[in-house]
């Protein structure tokens, strides 16, 4: 049913016309949210920060003294996780005999084949406008997946048939469900259509009144909240394109000038002190260090630590067999061969979001690697005593380490823990700031490391020593970096079915990234070389492909993530009563025609197979089993026939969107 009375809003009714008062909750932080992707109707847990905010949410509702009458949930795992650790804290609940119930119709939107899918790769794949458009406008979808006004139907269905009657009665009711139901539900608690929708960034485990939701949606839905949105949602978005267009726009700065002196040493320095500080702060409010170590394989471990150690071995063996060094002009082999040995860079975790990877193995590894490998570079040193480098130089390393991940990186820990609301919401709004941060990393980078002779050196030829030294290095890195990223690939097709997807994903990552200003720090101070020119290009062209090359690998990435997406289009597509006929057929093993419960349990979890690629839970399945019976079993029977089916999938789609149910079926409770 939908509210026709424009003369009075929503809120106003609800606190004048309704004695009692409802509040909402969104589930605490979940594994896909932490992840980066789409959840939607995989059953996903929290991680040990949802659990957190849902305490929080809790000690909230205690503190407030509210008591409730009727507790509703959504069916996924990561509501009522929330609804019960929420509970449990506020000791809330009128009498401990009052039930939670279930209800289908605020269990999160259905994504269809999105599902399980990185949101930065989406974006690209689609463009920031398609994206908008299939995920937020009120009557697109993505494929197998829900419109916004059919989440909107079933909102305001669930409110008037459920909440209403409890305000009625002057009671306090408590919904734990998402995001995308929640911010229709806005729309409709404010009477206004869904073609109104707007996506909001609603915070975790947060108690809101109704009155309370509508502020929200008025606040975030325009004017400066809008606009700082989409400037957060472009600049995670083209993050790589930015980094490489800024170390550019630096290079040429500094080439075009001919500047013969760059940015005062302290000062660079500072800056890139500075940006890693600010960088580390917003990815890691977004990392729960504590619990990610559970969350890193032993496979993918052993993986990256036994690359790192063979490289190392080698790398020590040249250096001390003397054939990579016999005088100071040789500097810059010794210099390639120490680009393999240094630790991943400190943005992995960055990378690992933006693409798709499992983020824990890119922000454990890196960080373990980057604490033991200048200690053995130290060492290394040590016992070269011919080389002409300073292991002095690692102090700047230190540095970085200290004031540009351990305390920036504390202080986001500490604030998620003290205020795990605030942090993740000021996160999703604020995430812009450590991205502009790297960018003007990249830029001063790239200003201070392009030789003023740059373009006569490349083009001109005005110096043929300096013109060789460019050419040579730019051979070298080219070399470099191709075998970095062989090796890699190799890797990921010699562990195939030990890793999952993103996993490889972050393990190609740690192996092809290494720490571009640990490596340069080591090389800043020298001047006992024959040939300056070689480690001056040197460490331009390893910069280049430090900044630069992830946008190529992006750009293939993206195009291998888009061909994927159409595949799974076009079958998810195909995938309609004719297969499920197929389906049907498979399973109905006596010729009945008909299929029992645990028959179209099984049915279900065989098209999830075929369109998200992931069961559910097996309660889950149950529960929505449950649902479709009482839904389609007209004849009250106890089976299902195939006509039936039929008809169902012919009005609503895939199956295994069930989030999409007929207005007229009535909800399962539990």
């Amino acid at each position: 049913m939908v509210k026709t009375n424009n003369s009075a809003s929503a809120s106003v009714a609800q606190k004048d016309d309704y004695p009692g008062r409802a509040y909402f909750i969104r589930h605490g932080e979940s594994t896909s949210n932490e992840r980066n992707i789409f959840a939607g109707v995989l059953d996903v847990d929290l991680t040990a920060f949802g659990r957190l905010q849902a305490r929080r949410a809790g000690a909230d509702i205690k503190k407030k003294g509210i008591k409730f009458d009727a507790v509703y949930v959504s069916h996924m795992r990561r509501a009522r996780q929330t609804c019960e650790i929420a509970l449990a804290e506020s000791q809330a609940l009128k009498s401990p005999d009052i039930p939670v119930e279930i209800d289908h119709r605020i269990s999160e939107k259905s994504f269809g084949i999105f599902a399980g899918r990185n949101l930065n790769l989406l974006r690209l794949a689609l463009g920031y406008e398609g994206f908008e458009e299939m995920l937020h406008s009120h009557n697109e979808a993505p494929p197998a997946g829900e419109k916004i006004a059919q989440v909107y139907g079933r909102a305001a269905s669930f409110y008037e048939e459920r909440i209403v009657p409890h305000l009625q009665r002057g009671e306090t009711v408590l919904v734990v469900c998402h995001q995308y139901v929640l911010e229709p539900l806005a729309l409709y608690l404010s009477d206004l259509p869904p073609t109104a929708y707007e996506h909001l960034k609603l915070p975790n485990g947060k108690a809101l009144s109704g009155e309370e939701l509508i502020k929200f949606r008025d606040k975030e839905s325009g004017g400066a909240a809008s606009v700082r949105k989409q400037i957060n949602d472009l600049s995670i978005m083209w993050a790589i394109l930015l980094y490489a267009a800024a170390f550019l726009l630096g290079c040429l700065v500094r080439a075009i000038s001919a500047s013969s002196v760059g940015i005062p040493s302290e000062l660079f320095r500072a800056i890139v002190v500075a940006c890693l500080a600010a960088s580390t702060f917003y990815t890691y409010l977004d990392i729960d260090f504590a619990a990610s170590k559970r969350k890193v394989t032993s496979t993918v471990k052993y993986i990256v630590y036994a690359w790192m150690l063979v490289r190392w071995v080698v790398g020590l063996l040249l250096i001390f067999s003397g054939i990579l060094y016999q005088n100071p002009g040789d500097l810059y082999k010794v210099m390639w061969v120490l680009f393999w040995m240094v630790p991943p860079a400190l943005t992995s975790p960055v990378l690992s979001v933006l693409w798709g990877g499992n983020l824990y193995p890119s922000a454990i590894l890196s960080r373990t690697l980057s604490i033991i490998a200048p200690v053995a570079l130290i060492v290394t040193f040590g016992l070269a005593k011919q080389l002409p480098i300073n292991s002095s130089s690692l102090i700047f390393f230190g540095v970085i380490l200290i004031v540009g991940l351990a305390i920036p990186g504390a202080l986001a820990q500490v604030w998620r823990d003290k205020s795990p609301v605030e942090s993740n919401h000021h996160s999703k709004n604020w995430k812009f700031i450590g991205v502009l941060a790297v960018a003007l990393m990249a830029l001063a980078t790239g200003f201070q490391f392009t030789p003023s002779t740059f373009l006569g050196d490349l083009f001109f030829s005005t110096d043929a020593t300096r013109s060789l030294a460019c050419l040579q290095q730019l051979a070298v890195a080219t070399l470099v970096f191709i075998l970095m990223r062989i090796f890699a690939v190799l890797t990921s097709v010699f562990t195939k079915g030990k890793l999952i997807k993103a996993e490889a994903r972050d393990a190609y990552i740690l192996l092809v990234n290494p720490n571009f200003f640990l490596w340069a720090a080591l090389f800043l101070g020298v001047s006992a070389t024959a040939n300056p020119e070689a480690v001056k290009y040197a460490i331009f062209w390893a910069a280049l492909g430090f900044f630069c090359i992830p946008l190529v690998e992006q750009i293939l990435f993206m195009n291998s993530f888009g061909n994927e997406l159409l595949r799974e289009t076009l079958r998810s597509s195909r995938m309609a009563t004719e297969d499920v006929r197929k389906l049907f057929q498979q399973l109905d093993t006596d010729g009945s025609n008909a299929l029992d419960k645990d028959e179209i349990m099984e049915l279900l979890g065989r098209i999830e197979d075929m369109t998200t690629g992931e069961r559910s839970s097996e309660d889950v399945r149950r529960y929505v089993t449950d649902y479709l019976f009482a839904t389609l079993d007209s004849d009250k029977n106890g089976t299902v026939d195939l006509a039936e089916l039929e008809e169902y999938v012919s009005t609503y789609g895939l199956v295994a969107n069930l989030n999409v149910v007929s207005a007229a079926a009535s909800p399962v409770e539990r």
